[in-house]
């Protein structure tokens, strides 16, 4: 967790534990402020609760996608693994950190926030590293979407080929989009908290019958492994998938936003990310050395036909389903509010959804590989909401000053690692999305829209 120092104060303490559960911090409430924190805690998210929401949307396609890029990355692949997986989760916890600093220094800040990582961009930077924000999530979510939706399209699909062979997987999409849209309309994570549940215990199931039945292909498998050595466009694309697999901090804010006790949030990153590992290592590891070059982008794809599998998929194929309701709701929520949307369920609500929806089909229907849009947001702008933004707004919070506020000061090693994370993700993100632009709109390598006929089933 990010550590910071008071002059008052000799510990170094995370900074949740020093501002907000020190008595003696000027970060005090009024009788009505403290009224409305106990209404609201009766009503928000608990510390498992949201960690479940944080493993829920991020374990699925990450789980699918992440043996093909652990195969074209080689062996560093599974380090990197490990790497981001620490990175990214302290990186979360430098999110909410940022938070607390705002509501101790904003009160009007302590209420339920529509764009709570947009109001960390602004009070760091302005109104234009507000805008900035704003346009990463929802490119970022928008693309996270629509992969969930053509992920969930490819294994319905899988599924039902032998009863519905002539339904292609853009049908599917279509379906599938059709019948989210009603749920899509719920306001936020709270008033759906079943979907964070169902996600990630489907996820683990999954990740269970997937892991036994590679093994058991494993065991009977009688030709040699084989594994290339791939270029550095190869190792770029999977960088990006890599990135994808933990690139869930652009919700981060609005899911910590609606929790009972927010200044908890840095222990569900830490069960979260923890839980998100021990699914990923397993399959990732047992995929590798198990199917090799033979691996398709989807995992599920390579394994041998079984029951197993067949159990398998449909479980992900309902976290997908889940999933998606709550990484698309930070956008929904942050054009609400540049459309000055009411804050209660409304025809206004329901239409601006609804459009959402109809611009996600036409992305995916027009790019129907999700490995393509997975590696490009991956490299672009997960890579900055995750690791570039994060430690430069606390950084830059820390180092704001004013009488009414306690000092801050970060430890220099805490301030070195911070900036590693940055440079490394501005250069291995900026790569990573040069080559998957090159690899989408390259000669030879755009797939035709799903709405052109003769397309390839």
């Amino acid at each position: 967790m990010p550590q910071t120092t008071y002059n008052s104060m000799s510990s170094q303490e995370p900074i949740w534990t020093q501002v907000v559960c020190d008595p003696e911090s000027p970060f005090s409430d009024s009788e009505n402020e403290i009224k409305i924190r106990m209404s609201n805690k009766s009503k928000g998210l608990s510390v498992l609760a949201t960690a479940i929401f944080i493993a829920g949307e991020m374990a699925g396609s990450g789980v699918l996608a992440l043996p093909k890029a652990v195969v074209d990355s080689g062996w560093i692949g599974i380090i990197l693994l490990i790497v981001f997986c620490f990175n990214a989760g302290y990186s979360g916890s430098c999110l909410g950190a940022c938070w607390y600093i705002l509501e101790e220094r904003y009160p009007e800040l302590r209420r339920k926030t529509r764009n709570p990582y947009g109001t960390i961009a602004q009070k760091s930077f302005g109104k234009y590293a507000r805008y900035l924000v704003s346009g990463c999530i929802q490119f970022t979510l928008c693309g996270a979407g629509t992969v969930y939706l053509l992920l969930a399209s490819q294994i319905i699909q899988e599924l039902l080929n032998d009863i519905l062979p002539s339904l292609s997987y853009c049908y599917w999409f279509l379906l599938i989009a059709a019948l989210l849209l009603i749920p899509m309309w719920l306001e936020s994570p709270k008033d759906f908290r079943a979907a964070g549940v169902i996600a990630i215990s489907t996820t683990t199931i999954a990740c269970i019958l997937f892991f036994s039945q590679t093994i058991k292909d494993g065991l009977s498998k009688t030709e040699p492994i084989v594994h290339y050595k791939h270029d550095f466009s190869d190792f770029f694309l999977a960088f990006g998938t890599l990135l994808f697999a933990f690139g869930g901090a652009s919700t981060f804010p609005t899911i910590q936003n609606d929790m009972q006790d927010k200044k908890k949030f840095g222990y569900s990153i830490v069960i979260a990310f923890s839980v998100i590992i021990a699914l990923y290592l397993p399959v990732a590891l047992s995929a590798y050395y198990v199917y090799g070059e033979d691996l398709f982008p989807n995992v599920a794809m390579s394994i041998s036909k079984s029951i197993p599998l067949t159990i398998g998929n449909i479980c992900m194929a309902v976290h997908l389903v889940f999933a998606f309701l709550i990484v698309i709701n930070p956008v929904c929520q942050e054009l609400e509010e540049i459309f000055k949307v009411p804050h209660v369920f409304c025809w206004q609500r329901c239409l601006l959804r609804s459009f959402m929806m109809i611009f996600m089909v036409f992305v995916g229907e027009s790019i129907p590989q999700f490995g393509k849009i997975l590696s490009l947001v991956g490299g672009s702008t997960i890579t900055l909401l995750t690791f570039v933004f994060p430690p430069i707004f606390y950084m830059k919070l820390c180092s704001q000053k004013s009488e009414q506020w306690p000092e801050r000061k970060i430890p220099g090693y805490i301030k070195v690692y911070l900036w590693e994370l940055i440079l490394i993700g501005i250069l291995g993100g900026g790569a990573s999305t040069y080559t998957a632009i090159t690899d989408i709109f390259g000669p030879g390598s755009l797939i035709k829209p799903c709405y052109l006929p003769d397309h390839s089933q």
